[in-house]
């Protein structure tokens, strides 16, 4: 063989090894989400901490989520913790619901986990996410990989005064006035208030479900807030007026499951949910999990439409949340009788009963 064909040959190799390269360094159309993850608490992670955030497929009620894509992150150092996630958009399902959650872990422990919806952006170019994680042991109940975590939210009933751009609640059959911290469901709280109030500074009757922290106000020392976590109503009248049981905009806890009285363990939550009128949406507890979803009403009949939630395991209360999930989906009709709700099934038997709190 001349040098001619010799040089021809290492030409063509040298191309297909070329060729071979660009190939390999050409991804696949990825889609990706950015954005920080912190917490509040002042506290340096110990050695050997790991920063991790996952792209779940949360859609199917009752069991374990899928997870699409994942990034891990030793020894992150202090937060805010920056994080892009790559994904492949193929496998996403318009009909699907999806999540996104942060987490930090030392060994098997977790120490810091969010435990709220974090919903995948609908596209890339989306401003980057901010994710807010809590401590473990102070995680509310249903909260990600802590099923053991301390009592969550409750719900409170007090009278609720808003003025230059603060807004105080009191619980009632107490004399303390908390300031509600700008965070959570507020501003729901805030939008409800001017739409019954008279003018500023107008005592009313507000239903939320929270929480009292301690926080740092803009001036003085640090003093309890109260964190509100849901909105459920806000009304004209004084904590001696009866609250109003309606479908709508109060707070329904879950008394039984086809006929049958829900047995609840010793300190376990029970599982509840509150439709709102005003964004037309329910969410609340499932007895392990954070559920949410859309609902329809037209006279006495109702439908759950699109319902999901937070897909993590816990010690107890699934067999109850998966009862009610699938109560809901047979769910046609409503009626009320005192303080109680039946909700109905085609056939006009009650499939799961409430009563109003």
């Amino acid at each position: 063989m001349d040098m001619s064909a010799l040089r021809n040959l290492a030409g063509l190799a040298l191309g297909a090894l070329l060729t071979s390269a660009c190939n390999q360094d050409a991804n696949p159309a990825m889609a990706s989400v950015s954005g920080t993850a912190t917490y509040r608490e002042r506290m340096a992670l110990p050695p050997g901490a790991v920063f991790e955030v996952r792209l779940e497929d949360v859609s199917r009620a009752g069991a374990a989520a899928g997870i699409l894509a994942e990034t891990r992150v030793e020894s992150p150092g202090n937060p805010p913790f920056a994080f892009t996630l790559s994904y492949d958009p193929a496998h996403i399902d318009a009909t699907h619901s999806y999540s996104i959650r942060a987490r930090v872990l030392h060994g098997d422990a977790v120490l810091f986990t969010s435990d709220t919806h974090t919903p995948l952006p609908a596209d890339d170019s989306s401003a980057p996410l901010e994710i807010l994680m809590v401590r473990a042991g102070a995680a509310r109940a249903g909260s990600p990989d802590v099923p053991d975590a301390t009592p969550g939210p409750g719900l409170l009933r007090g009278t609720y005064s808003y003025m230059a751009d603060a807004g105080l609640f009191t619980a009632c059959g107490t004399d303390e006035r908390i300031p509600v911290a700008m965070e959570g469901d507020n501003a729901a709280l805030e939008s409800g208030y001017r739409k019954v109030v008279p003018e500023p500074g107008a005592t009313l009757v507000a239903t939320v479900i929270g929480r009292i922290e301690a926080r740092e106000p803009m001036e003085g020392p640090v003093r309890p807030h109260l964190i509100v976590e849901q909105f459920v109503n806000v009304v004209a009248g004084t904590c001696e007026t009866p609250p109003v049981v309606a479908l709508e905009d109060t707070y329904w806890q879950l008394a039984q499951l086809g006929g049958t009285p829900v047995a609840l363990a010793a300190g376990q939550r029970a599982p509840y949910f509150v439709l709102d009128s005003a964004r037309h949406r329910v969410s609340g507890y499932a007895g392990c999990n954070r559920m949410m979803g859309g609902y329809s009403v037209d006279g006495a009949k109702l439908a759950f439409t699109q319902m999901a939630g937070t897909m993590m395991a816990c010690l107890q209360g699934m067999e109850i949340e998966q009862a009610l999930h699938e109560a809901l989906k047979r769910v046609t009709a409503w009626r009320i009788e005192g303080n109680r709700l039946d909700l109905l099934d085609a056939d006009g038997a009650v499939a799961a009963a409430f009563t109003a709190v």
